[in-house]
């Protein structure tokens, strides 16, 4: 029996995992940094549930590294993300048949959303152009996902898309 435990634990650790499928940012055109972040996942293939509550971002530029839990979701896609870079937001964009307030079920798609208002030291409003970013998603149980990009040479719109 405990054999059998561990085997399911193990197997839970090794499949469960995020997706991520895309991130933009916000607010670029106001002084050439990027404050308000949206990064759409999914479950990866043959996942079980993901609690979002048990779940971290971990936000890393050369002169910073943050730590973002969850706080909760939001009832609509333009309700404002947190309202400081300490927690994230989670929106469903489809709520699938398994759907699990809180969780990541097979099926959801969900937009999460946090500020980076002070993600680099030195500088005040956000990440600024030509910067190096990774941000990871960290689940208590299973495995992390990494995104690195790196911001535009110029940022002159409102909305920026990051990655892929």
């Amino acid at each position: 029996q405990k054999a059998l435990t561990s085997n399911t634990q193990v197997a839970e650790g090794i499949v469960t995992g995020i997706e991520p499928m895309s991130l933009a940012a916000t607010d670029g055109s106001l002084n050439s940094d990027i404050e308000k972040f949206e990064l759409i996942i999914r479950l990866q293939a043959g996942s079980g549930p993901l609690n979002l509550n048990t779940t971290v971002l971990m936000v890393d530029t050369s002169s910073n590294s943050m730590t973002i839990p969850y706080k909760g979701s939001v009832e609509s896609s333009d309700a404002t993300s947190a309202s400081d870079t300490s927690q994230f937001l989670a929106y469903y964009i489809q709520e699938s048949d398994d759907y699990i307030a809180n969780y990541v079920s097979r099926g959801d798609l969900v937009k999460i959303k946090f500020n980076c208002f002070d993600c680099t030291t030195g500088d005040t409003g956000g990440i600024g152009e030509n910067k190096r970013v990774k941000i990871r998603i960290i689940p208590r149980i299973g495995t992390a996902s990494t995104i690195e990009f790196t911001t535009p040479n110029s940022i002159t719109t409102n909305r920026i898309d990051l990655w892929p």
